[in-house]
């Protein structure tokens, strides 16, 4: 008998995450592709070439606190990239500031009519002369289903250290990644895995990209943005970190009193790659030489 009721529990939970998911979903277009409800984007094709090249992009100066919204559409400044014609949000690192973790936030999003969009960036670090030092296509970000009150997203965060090297950061999308979509999780899906359910028979949704959207911005120190270095650091924060500015030959260099491999392994522990490879090369800067072969040998062993 306590078998039988089991069994109809399991059930009943199963119905439950069914329904909910349905009523999440809000009877938005689950067919496996969103392509017939593609708006016309003509307005892009159309659009005057705002600037000659990389280099004469218009900037906008970022702080080392900083958070924004960057929003495309007709209204964005237009350029035609080598990657095809894209609006674009062009922003000035900050200098003297050592290391910072920049993050990136894409939501999808819903129309009147239920039908889903998503803005899929291509973000590129340029230097002081406007070349291409670094490129996260928007395969590079992380998918994130929705979450209680937080939407299906892109997330994408790196740490960056500014200089001559990494002068500016531009966000645009590309002709690749607006014939492109995104499968996205459907919320049943998520409830019953989340229960440790067997997942109901639904088809997941679908969010062609487009050339208009939002990508929310936030830029923090390094230390203080992902929370690893404060318990080493105390107060002082990220300042505390080298920056790759050495010191005049006058002054005294005092050792740092950091424990880099501690950093390092407390990063690779929270799957931060990135930061793990940025601690480093700070690392090696601050005289503890041999910490990237180290660094490699771990990575080797994973």
């Amino acid at each position: 008998m306590s078998i039988e009721v089991s069994h109809r529990a399991a059930r009943r939970r199963l119905a439950l995450a069914g329904a909910l998911g349905a009523l999440l979903l809000g009877g938005c277009a689950t067919t496996p592709s969103a392509t017939e409800h593609r708006p016309d984007e003509a307005w892009l094709e159309s659009a005057s070439d705002c600037c000659r090249g990389l280099d004469s992009l218009p900037l906008s100066p970022l702080a080392g606190h900083d958070e924004r919204t960057l929003r495309f559409g007709p209204e964005t400044p237009v350029h035609r990239f080598d990657t095809g014609p894209s609006p674009f949000h062009a922003m000035e690192l900050p200098r003297g500031m050592g290391p910072l973790r920049l993050e990136l936030i894409s939501r999808v999003r819903r129309d009147d009519q239920g039908h889903l969009s998503l803005f899929a960036p291509l973000v590129l670090i340029l230097d002081e002369t406007g070349a291409i030092q670094r490129r996260f296509d928007w395969r590079k970000f992380t998918y994130q289903p929705a979450r209680g009150l937080n939407d299906d997203r892109l997330h994408l965060s790196f740490g960056i250290t500014p200089s001559a090297r990494a002068d500016r950061l531009v966000v645009l999308t590309s002709d690749a990644a607006r014939a492109a979509e995104s499968e996205l999780l459907h919320p049943a899906r998520a409830q019953a895995r989340a229960r440790h359910l067997a997942e109901p028979a639904v088809v997941d949704p679908v969010a062609p990209h487009l050339a208009s959207g939002e990508v929310s911005l936030r830029v923090r120190p390094l230390g203080e943005s992902d929370g690893l270095l404060k318990p080493l650091l105390g107060s002082g924060g990220a300042e505390a970190v080298p920056t790759s500015e050495p010191p005049p030959e006058h002054e005294p260099v005092e050792s740092a009193p950091l424990d880099w491999r501690r950093m390092i392994r407390a990063a690779l522990d929270s799957g931060d790659l990135e930061l793990a490879m940025t601690l480093a090369e700070h690392a090696e800067r601050a005289g503890e030489s041999g910490t990237r072969r180290w660094l490699a040998e771990r990575l080797e062993r994973r």
